[in-house]
């Protein structure tokens, strides 16, 4: 990564390793309440790594503008048009992962993904927070915060954080990575039929307990002939509820360009089965299998995905046709 601007002060990454370290503790308690606490304070932990890199590489005088929800053009003493960060607020998710793509800044966003979702499920959805959840929500964490130290921050974890809770993150992590290595190498045995498909089932979690140690009941088979399994709780969901899903997750923020730049929409409503699984790229539905008609057999032009659903129309030739009739 790029040489950072400016030796400015701490407080960010100081803040991260103390949230981690709580999150650490609290992760070993029974209470419920701090089992809340310690995803809370997991998260907030890596999403103020996150704002620390952004603050590093926002230039002097411009307070931390990468840093600020809010920026706006200014001029320099010299007349030259800058950008300035202004107010309090800070990035959100969002906009952390729009200036960390255009920045070249890597991180591992379906393990944060997970580590978000649980956040939010503690707080909001479940009473309790199994043991397998937060085995993986620590897990994940010792993945994101090594990798994003040693690499865009260019820090010792061991360091920061301490040998005891750097110990406890190393051990929880071990015991969760062999489970999900475990279940990854059977899911890969799977015929998925869609690389879209097979990246995102391996980003799914338990639609019951939220576990991310998902395995097929069955392998070797094709997708549509097996249920995922949670190794955590023993809930079974079959392929015409995990498909979607799991497109959703493969794909959505690849849809999120696409509406905010003016793109080409990754995947839309399969005319067939008409789940919101058909895969633009692929030029395939990832639940049914269906390969809808690409060009309108009525005027000879391309099909735009969005209008699939009128396939093997156009549609304006099925307004047209159906006008007449």
């Amino acid at each position: 990564m790029r040489e950072y601007v400016g030796k400015e002060p701490m407080d960010l990454l100081k803040n991260a390793i103390g949230s981690i370290r709580l999150g650490v503790r609290d992760w070993r308690s029974k209470d419920h309440d701090e089992l809340v606490s310690a995803v809370r304070n997991i998260h907030a932990g890596i999403l103020l790594l996150y704002k620390e890199a952004l603050r590093r590489l926002s230039p002097r005088g411009s307070s931390e503008v990468l840093l600020k929800a809010v920026i706006n053009p200014a001029r320099d003493i010299d007349g030259n048009l800058i950008f300035v960060g202004q107010g309090k607020k800070t990035a959100d998710v969002q906009q952390i992962k729009d200036r960390f793509t255009s920045l070249g800044i890597a991180t591992d966003w379906p393990r944060f993904k997970r580590i978000n979702n649980l956040r939010n499920d503690a707080e909001h959805y479940f009473p309790n927070v199994s043991e397998s959840q937060l085995r993986g929500v620590i897990s994940d964490a010792f993945v994101i915060v090594r990798d994003f130290l040693v690499a865009e921050l260019k820090e010792k974890p061991r360091d920061l954080l301490g040998e005891e809770a750097w110990q406890e993150m190393l051990d929880a992590a071990e015991v969760f990575e062999r489970e999900r290595q475990e279940c990854e190498h059977m899911l890969a045995s799977v015929e998925w039929g869609s690389q879209a498909l097979k990246r995102g089932v391996r980003e799914l979690e338990c639609g019951s307990c939220g576990s991310a140690l998902l395995q097929p009941d069955h392998a070797p088979r094709r997708y549509d002939e097996i249920e995922i399994e949670c190794r955590a709780c023993g809930e079974r969901e079959d392929y015409r509820s995990f498909v979607p899903r799991a497109i959703v997750s493969s794909l959505e923020y690849e849809k999120y360009l696409a509406a905010k730049d003016g793109g080409e929409t990754p995947y839309v409503a399969c005319p067939e089965c008409t789940e919101e699984t058909y895969v633009v790229e692929e030029g395939r539905c990832a639940a049914c299998g269906h390969e809808a008609e690409q060009t309108c057999s009525s005027c000879g032009c391309a099909i735009p995905p969005e209008e699939l659903e009128f396939s093997p129309l156009c549609g304006w030739c099925e307004h047209t046709v159906s006008k007449d009739d």
